[in-house]
C-alpha cells in the first residue's frame, strides 16, 4: 500500500512537471516564431509576450494545460485506487477460496469447469479444468446433476444435489449447491460448491445401525475384515455373559470351539466372496458353557470400512424340537414295527389259548393240573392282552375321534411301559378318580401323548446325576 501511494504520488509530479514543460515549448517556440516573424527585433519583449494580448493568449494556454493535467491526474488517481481495491478484492477473495475446507468451482453453460480451488475426488485441480464435471461424476447422477446446473442458469435460483463417489469399499458423499454468477442481470456462469459430507453420512449410517442393534431380537455383531468384533447388540452380550468391551479384544474365532474355527474362517471367506453365507456353531460363554447358534454374515460396508454384519440366532430351542420330533417318529416306528411283531405272535398265542381250553376240558377230573393250566392260561391272557394294546395303539381308523375311556387308554398304556419304568427303578401308580371317564378323543393319538410324557418323564429322571447309583 505505502508503495503504491507513492507511486501515485510520483506519477502526479510527473504530470505537473509535463504540463509545466508542454506550457514552456508552446511559450518558446511561440516567442521563435515571434523573433523570425517580427519586424522589429526585442529579446525581452518576444520572449515576455510582444502585447498584452500575446501575453493573457499564451497564460490562458497554461492555465487551459493545466487544468487538463489535473484532471488527467485525477482520472489517473481514481482509476488506481479502484484498481487498487480491485486488487485486494481479488486477493482477499483468491485467499478465502484457497483456504476454504470446501471444493468451488465455475462452469459454464456447457458444464466445462474453469475454475476449481481444490481436488475433486483425488483428482488435482490441473487435471479437471477444461473437462465437463458431468464426465467426472458417476455415470447414474450425470444427468441429474446436468438438470439442475441447466436449471440454475435458466431460472438464476440456487439448487443442490448429493451424490457418492469414489470406490464401492470406500465411498465419500458430496453435497453440491449450485448458485448463479450474474454480469448485470444475465447469468454467464454458475458457481458450485462442493462439501464432502461423508462423516455425517457415517453418523446417520451409525445411527441406523444401533436402532437395529437395539430392536433386533437376535443377536447381532459387527466383525472387522480380521474377525474381530467392533459393534455388538445387547442379545449377543446377555447369551454370551461378555461385556462389550471384552467383546471388542476377541476374534470371533476364540468364541468358538477350537475344531469349529476352520467353520468361522470359511463363512468369512464365503461372504467376501458372494456377500452372503451362513453356517451353524456353538459360541462360548464368560462360564463356559456352549450355545449353539445359527450365524448369517453378510459383507457390507459399515463407517466407511469393509466388514461384516452378522445375525446370530440361538437354535437351543430349536435343535430340542428337532430331537423331540426324531423321538416321535422314532416311537411312532417301533410302535408300528411292535404292531407288526403283535400281529404275527397274536395268531400262534390264539392257538395255545384254545389248547389250554381243549386240555382243561379232556382233565377237568385232575384239578391239581387243572390249576396249572389256569395259571399257564392267566399268563397266555396277560400276554394276549398287551398284544391287543400294542395292535390297538396303531390300528387304522383309531386316530378317529370317538367315545374313548380315559381311564382304560392310561391302564393300557401303563402296562405297555411297565417294563421300561421297572428298567429304570421307577413305580408308576395311577390314580384313576374320574367319575365319568368317557369323552370323544382318538384313542390311539391319547395313547400316544400319554406314552410320549411317560418317555420323557422316564428321561427327565434318569438324566439327573448320580440317578443310578442311587436308585441301585
Amino acid at each position: 500500500m505505502k508503495a503504491l501511494s507513492l507511486k501515485n504520488g510520483k506519477m502526479a509530479d510527473s504530470m505537473i512537471l509535463a504540463v509545466v514543460l508542454v506550457a514552456t515549448v508552446y511559450w518558446v517556440l511561440d516567442s521563435i516564431l515571434n523573433i523570425f516573424f517580427s519586424n522589429q527585433f526585442n529579446l525581452i519583449a518576444q520572449l515576455i509576450g510582444p502585447d498584452l494580448y500575446d501575453v493573457y493568449i499564451r497564460v490562458v494556454v497554461l492555465c487551459l494545460l493545466v487544468i487538463l493535467g489535473s484532471h488527467a491526474q485525477s482520472i489517473i488517481n481514481r482509476l488506481n485506487q479502484a484498481k487498487q481495491k480491485l486488487n485486494e478484492s481479488e486477493e482477499l477473495w483468491r485467499s478465502l477460496v484457497e483456504t476454504a475446507p470446501d471444493t468451488i468451482m465455475t462452469v459454464d453453460q456447457a458444464g466445462v469447469i474453469r475454475f476449481i480451488n481444490h481436488a475433486l475426488s483425488s483428482m488435482p485441480p490441473e487435471t479437471v479444468v477444461g473437462r465437463r464435471l458431468y464426465d467426472l461424476l458417476p455415470a447414474e447422477s450425470r444427468d441429474g446433476a446436468e438438470d439442475i446446473v441447466k436449471s440454475v442458469f435458466r431460472t438464476g435460483q440456487t439448487d443442490t444435489f448429493q451424490l457418492c463417489m469414489g470406490e464401492q469399499r470406500n465411498p465419500t458423499w458430496h453435497t453440491f449447491r449450485v448458485g448463479p454468477l450474474r454480469l448485470e442481470a444475465r447469468v454467464i456462469a454458475a458457481t458450485i460448491i462442493s462439501t464432502n459430507i461423508t462423516e455425517f453420512k457415517h453418523a446417520e449410517e451409525l445411527v441406523r445401525y444401533k436402532e437395529l442393534f437395539d430392536n433386533v431380537g437376535d443377536g447381532v455383531f459387527i466383525l472387522s475384515r480380521t474377525g474381530k468384533f467392533i459393534e455388538s447388540n445387547g442379545r449377543i452380550e446377555e447369551r454370551t455373559g461378555f461385556a462389550k468391551p471384552e467383546l471388542a479384544a476377541l476374534p470371533l474365532r476364540d468364541l468358538v470351539a477350537p475344531d469349529q474355527a476352520g467353520l468361522v474362517a470359511t463363512l468369512m471367506e464365503t461372504a467376501r466372496r458372494k456377500n452372503e453365507a451362513r453356517c451353524e456353531v456353538n459360541l462360548k460363554t464368560k462360564a463356559g458353557a456352549a450355545i449353539p447358534f445359527e450365524i448369517n454374515c453378510r459383507y457390507v460396508v459399515y463407517l466407511g470400512k469393509p466388514c461384516f454384519l452378522c445375525v446370530a440366532r440361538e437354535t437351543t430351542q430349536t435343535k430340542r424340537l428337532q430331537d423331540q420330533l426324531v423321538r416321535s417318529a422314532r416311537l411312532a416306528a417301533t410302535g408300528q414295527l411292535a404292531a407288526s411283531i403283535a400281529h404275527e405272535i397274536n395268531s400262534p398265542l390264539q392257538g395255545i389259548s384254545a389248547l389250554l381250553n381243549v386240555m382243561r376240558t379232556a382233565y377237568g377230573g385232575d384239578e391239581y393240573l387243572k390249576h396249572k393250566l389256569d395259571l399257564v392260561k392267566s399268563a397266555f391272557n396277560s400276554i394276549r392282552d398287551t398284544v391287543k394294546n400294542l395292535i390297538d395303539l396303531n390300528r387304522p381308523g383309531k386316530e378317529k375321534k370317538q367315545p374313548t375311556d380315559v381311564n382304560q387308554v392310561v391302564e393300557n398304556t401303563t402296562a405297555l411301559v411297565r417294563s421300561l419304568l421297572m428298567k429304570n427303578m421307577i413305580t408308576a401308580e395311577l390314580e384313576l378318580a374320574a367319575t365319568n371317564s368317557t369323552l370323544i378323543a382318538s384313542p390311539q393319538q391319547l395313547g400316544q401323548v400319554l406314552m410320549n410324557l411317560v418317555n420323557n418323564s422316564v428321561e427327565a429322571i434318569t438324566g439327573v446325576p448320580g440317578y443310578l447309583e442311587r436308585a441301585f
